[in-house]
């Protein structure tokens, strides 16, 4: 793995909110979302009904990005990506998504486990972003440093694997 992939799985490792932008039939649609990702695999909980979803199900190309809120513009880190979303249908996948979701953000066990407390947690699913290209912006390094990471998807059997398209990658 490239020094730009750690880097970029570092960074969304330690972050926990993700603003997600989707298109649909009413145009575009911008929402934050708590995630988990495994690898480049980013995972959210939303209610099918949400607007986000449902444009989700009409176009699966969306984008997002993750940071976080700084007065001073030598602190701005953040990723930005693009890539296809799809519902997770898989229980044994799902279940897996739960634990490490709990793990993450622990007040979601009493959540989960209590549904019908919640408003529309019953009606939550897992969906899973795939990205293909990602940009990281670390303004403490020096302003507008960033590098780009393209992601060749390789769909396999239990999953998706990536592959670099970039001959270098090097910082």
């Amino acid at each position: 793995m490239s020094e730009k992939a750690q880097k970029l799985l570092n960074y969304l490792e330690k972050h926990n909110t993700m603003i997600l932008s989707t298109y649909g039939e009413n145009g575009p649609w911008a929402t934050p979302v708590f995630y988990i990702n495994r690898g480049f695999q980013i995972y959210f909980l939303s209610e099918l009904t949400s607007k986000h979803s449902t444009n989700l199900r009409e176009k699966s190309l969306s984008a997002a990005v993750i940071t976080e809120d700084h007065k001073d513009w030598k602190k701005i880190q953040g990723i930005q990506l693009q890539g296809n979303a799809y519902l997770v249908t898989n229980l044994k996948k799902a279940a897996v998504l739960v634990a490490a979701y709990c793990k993450k953000y622990p007040a979601a066990l009493h959540i989960l486990q209590t549904p019908s407390a919640f408003k529309g947690v019953s009606n939550a699913r897992w969906h899973c972003i795939v990205p293909h290209y990602l940009k990281f912006t670390d303004n403490t390094e020096k302003f507008g440093q960033h590098f780009e990471l393209e992601l060749r998807v390789i769909k396999t059997h239990d999953g998706f694997d990536y592959e670099e398209d970039l001959p270098d990658s090097s910082l």
